[in-house]
């Protein structure tokens, strides 16, 4: 096959992968019963899948497709990379272009910028073992520098939200026009309605994940492939496993030296001191220096038989890079592990349904699927709310939006097991967090006006809210009987929408606390204990 076909067929799919991605994207929503699609890349991932076994001290069957990713690199070396990866294919079209080319990124041969020493590819590898020893202490915090989680996260809660809400906004505009009506309402109901379901989407990290995608492509300017260079953990993991690829790039004795392919090396691999030659370990398996090698001195050839290793070379990991991935592991996860408790369970960290089931924390790895998939948008990337140590760790936020009491989406699309996939039934009776009426600001209890949204609200067969009846007097000095909100705890599950819907401005009156918040809710005066009130019609 000529080389020129192979760059196209390369092209072609990345085209398809990066088409996959959001396929699934888009189709796996809380509404299709499919959504367990969601984590598909997820699978492919051989770093997920390593530090979730790791992690969970348990095979997760869930990942081992990535088994897949690991035989084809060891055939064909980064393929993943250069082929496969969305987010590798998303950074090489956002590359700057030639001047008056639509097809090639700028190359090494005429930089913006000077690139980095080439012992900055030792970054990658030390992230790598950081990410691997914190694993095995039970630490995945910074699993969110996975490429497939930054595209998942940046994706889900940056660019989508942001279509959703220009394309709305415009809609809104055009339907002012009632000759574009009908023309409208076909588009919605086709196009727009299926992709983005009429969910409204709202993040509170929208803008920190937005800067760190940003700031990975202005880097991608400063260097072509920076990321994939010198930081992605992925890559450093698949560039150890390509120095056994059986299939590698190699030069002949028709080089003419003319160093086109050391300026077309999108990864900067090639060194003209070393006869041209490649570390398979870099080598993204993109094609573009044998396609304008003048002299077809360059090919991917078989090793075998007479295969052995690639030579090592100064920036590959030594043992003083195993030992400080150890040591700044080590560290990180005793200085997380020593934060108070109110800081790292706090009773407003309500974390998804079924958590509380599984080693959350050690399994969880930040990459946002769970918060995607939400048809309340309830989820929501923590910050500091957790401590460092649950730093992008979904927890539910009943003001913004409750746990729907018909879906388990987010057990669905968990690619690691940190959410179990419970099915319905036995999600709707599995605790999240206990509610509690605050007294000081319920409209009954505080101010004598009727209310019962919460306890109409309550999605549980028996109502988790019951309602006491007591005799008070309203703002005209009118003697009324009003219904008096309390949680009966052995019923309430946490979903948190009677705080969501609770009409009090601000913080809600009812409010869903984890379940390690312990005490009395309802105060030390046995007229407002339950068992002594009665339930309301």
């Amino acid at each position: 096959m000529k080389p020129q076909t192979w760059r196209r067929l390369r092209q072609i799919v990345q085209i398809l992968a990066l088409a996959l991605f959001l396929f699934f994207f888009i189709y796996a929503t809380f509404l299709n019963p499919q959504r367990a699609w969601a984590d598909f890349f997820y699978r492919l991932d051989p770093l997920v899948a390593l530090t979730a076994t790791l992690a969970g001290r348990a095979l997760i069957p869930g990942l081992g497709l990535a088994a897949f990713t690991v035989v084809l690199t060891l055939v064909f070396g980064r393929v993943w990379c250069g082929w496969l990866c969305p987010f590798g294919t998303v950074l090489e079209w956002l590359a700057p272009r030639k001047r008056g080319s639509s097809r090639k990124p700028l190359r090494r041969s005429a930089p913006r910028l000077q690139a980095p020493a080439e012992k900055w590819r030792r970054v990658k590898y030390l992230l790598l073992f950081i990410i691997l020893f914190a694993a095995l202490f039970g630490n995945q915090s910074l699993l969110f520098l996975d490429p497939i989680t930054i595209m998942t996260r940046t994706t889900g809660m940056v660019i989508l939200p942001a279509l959703r809400f220009l394309i709305y906004e415009a809609e809104a505009f055009l339907y002012q026009f009632d000759a574009l009506w009908d023309a409208l309402d076909a588009i919605h109901s086709s196009v727009i309605f299926p992709i983005f379901r009429d969910v409204s989407s709202y993040f509170n990290l929208v803008v920190p994940i937005f800067l760190f995608f940003v700031a990975i492509v202005a880097l991608n300017w400063w260097t072509e492939r920076f990321w994939c260079r010198y930081l992605c953990p992925l890559g450093g993991l698949l560039g150890l496993l390509s120095k056994l690829s059986l299939v590698r790039r190699e030069v002949s004795g028709g080089c003419a030296a003319c160093a086109l392919c050391s300026g077309d090396c999108p990864t900067g691999t090639i060194n003209p001191r070393e006869g041209y030659r490649s570390d398979p370990a870099e080598c993204i398996v993109c094609y573009d220096c044998i396609v304008d090698c003048t002299r077809e001195g360059v090919a991917f050839r078989w090793q075998l038989p007479a295969w052995k290793p690639a030579p090592l070379h100064d920036y590959d990991p030594q043992r003083r890079t195993v030992l400080a991935g150890l040591g700044a592991a080590a560290l990180g996860v005793a200085v997380a592990g020593v934060e108070p408790v109110n800081k790292r369970e706090p009773a407003e960290m309500l974390r998804p349904p079924g958590a509380t089931l599984t080693d959350f924390e050690s399994l969880c790895i930040r990459c946002g699927e769970c918060i995607r998939v939400c048809p309340t948008q309830g989820l929501q990337p923590s910050l500091f709310e957790g401590g460092v140590f649950n730093v992008l760790t979904p927890r539910l936020v009943p003001r913004l939006g409750y746990c729907n009491y018909r879906c388990n989406a987010c057990g669905e699309v968990c690619p690691t097991g940190a959410i179990p996939r419970l099915d319905l039934a036995t999600k709707q009776t599995t605790p999240i967090g206990l509610a509690r009426v605050d007294r000081s600001r319920c409209l009954p209890w505080a101010h004598n006006i009727p209310c019962i949204v919460c306890e109409e609200a309550c999605p549980v067969p028996h109502k988790a809210i019951w309602l006491y009846e007591a005799e008070v007097y309203n703002a005209q000095s009118e003697r009324i009987t009003i219904q008096m909100p309390y949680v009966v705890k052995e019923l309430c599950i946490g979903c948190g929408i009677c705080e969501h819907n609770c009409p009090m401005g601000g913080d809600a009156a009812i409010r869903v606390l984890a379940p390690t918040e312990v005490g009395d809710f309802f105060g030390d005066d046995p007229d407002y204990r339950p068992h002594w009130g009665r339930r309301g019609s």
